[in-house]
C-alpha cells in the first residue's frame, strides 16, 4: 500500500505542476500523511481515513489563504481611461457589429459593437468596456 500513496503523491504533484490553478495539493499533502500512517504500521482503512481527513483539513485552513494569494488583482492601465470616452468610427463595422476601427484618444482601435449591429463610418460612439485589444462600443 505504500506504493500506492507514493503514486498518488507524484500523480498529484504532477497535476499541481501542470495546470494553472492550485487544485490538487492538497490531496498530494494528505497522500504523504496517509503514507506516514502506513509507515507506522496503519490498517488500509485507517490509511484512506488519515488520507481524506488531512486532506480535508488542509485544504479548509489553507484554501482561504491560497486563493487569497492567487485572486488576480485587475491591473489598470491608461487604456482604462478611454471607458466612457467619444470615439469615431474610422472603418465601419461588419453586419455583425464585429471588426470595425474607431479613433480615440488619438489611437486607432479594433471596435466591436456591443449590440452586435453594425455601426457606419464617421459614426461617435462610446466607449463601454475594454476585451484585450479591442473597444466594446455602444451608439
Amino acid at each position: 500500500m505504500g506504493y500506492v500513496w507514493l503514486f498518488l503523491t507524484v500523480l498529484f504533484g504532477i497535476i499541481e505542476a501542470v495546470t494553472v490553478q492550485i487544485v490538487s495539493i492538497w490531496f498530494a499533502g494528505g497522500s504523504v500523511f496517509a503514507m506516514i500512517a502506513y509507515a507506522l504500521g496503519a490498517s488500509e482503512a485507517v490509511q484512506v481515513g488519515v488520507f481524506v481527513l488531512s486532506s480535508a483539513v488542509l485544504l479548509l485552513l489553507t484554501r482561504p489563504f491560497v486563493k487569497k494569494m492567487t485572486n488576480g488583482k485587475k491591473v489598470s492601465t491608461n487604456a482604462d481611461s478611454l471607458i466612457g470616452k467619444t470615439a469615431v468610427v474610422t472603418k465601419k463595422t461588419d453586419e455583425l457589429g464585429l471588426s470595425g476601427e474607431a479613433k480615440v484618444g488619438g489611437s486607432i482601435w479594433t471596435i466591436c459593437s456591443e449590440d452586435g449591429q453594425p455601426i457606419g463610418e464617421n459614426e461617435r460612439v462610446t466607449v463601454e468596456k475594454i476585451e484585450g485589444v479591442k473597444l466594446i462600443v455602444r451608439r
